[in-house]
């Protein structure tokens, strides 16, 4: 089933990928491409499935979308200090997947999207620190948006958060799971979408009533929490549609850890 998130912006099979229909772009959110080797450097070792995920997501994307634009809202890679070898590799499959297909790429710069002018630039990827297309404002979500788009924006769009529900089955099971957020965003009369990551191994914030429990300054300050509706990823079954956080308020504190 699609789920309309925000006006014109659809959830895409059981994808953590939305489509901006009146843009036809793709947009996805946090791949953190170069997360295994940063790991195994501290000395934890986990199986090489970023680049792998990332593909795959933006294979069946665009397969069911026809998306002639792809849009990455953020942290396409991981490491913030330097770019990092095993990093500009898999850049360069992923932007040569994309350029294979005749696609425009525009990537909307992230916290950890730090040194990439020359794999961009090799690779025709437009980098900017915001995009604001016909009423469709594109951050990644570690700053809040200016003064300028207030009125004026249909759907704000952002990654960062990471964000995912906890529930807990009848054995006391507790799973975790990505989620889409979508919430009323007052200050800019708009509405706001958080997009799951992409990336594997970033599972993120649990999603609370509480300000202090969330990474961007746009949850943590300007939505009204209590009407966050989450739209939770669960494989095999597809999307399913939660009611308002002010509504799970019990289940919410039932499963926090």
């Amino acid at each position: 089933m699609v789920y309309e998130l925000a006006p014109g912006v659809y959830t895409v099979g059981s994808l953590p990928a939305a489509y901006v229909e009146p843009l036809d772009a793709l947009v996805v959110a946090d791949l953190h491409l170069g997360f295994e080797d940063s790991a195994a450097k501290e000395g934890v070792y986990v199986p090489r499935v970023q680049l792998r995920r990332a593909l795959e997501v933006l294979r069946r994307g665009l397969e069911e979308t026809g998306a002639g634009w792809v849009i990455i809202a953020g942290d396409v890679k991981h490491v913030f200090e330097k770019l990092t070898w095993g990093e500009r590799r898999e850049l360069s499959a992923l932007f040569g997947f994309l350029r294979e297909r005749g696609l425009r790429v525009t990537l909307v710069r992230g916290n950890h999207d730090n040194f990439l002018a020359p794999v961009l630039e090799e690779h025709g990827v437009e980098m900017v620190e915001e995009l604001y297309v016909d009423g469709y404002l594109f951050i990644h979500g570690h700053r809040v948006p200016g003064q300028r788009y207030e009125g004026q924006a249909k759907a704000v769009i952002i990654g960062h958060e990471h964000p995912s529900l906890r529930l807990r089955d009848k054995l006391g099971y507790i799973a975790k799971l990505p989620a889409f957020l979508s919430a009323p965003y007052p200050r800019l009369r708009s509405t706001l979408v958080v997009l799951p990551a992409v990336g594997q191994y970033q599972t993120g914030t649990t999603v609370t009533l509480s300000p202090d429990t969330y990474l961007s300054p746009i949850l943590r300050q300007e939505i009204p929490l209590d009407k966050v509706r989450p739209y939770v990823l669960a494989e095999g079954l597809g999307v399913l549609e939660f009611p308002e956080l002010g509504l799970l308020e019990d289940l919410l504190e039932q499963v926090s850890i």
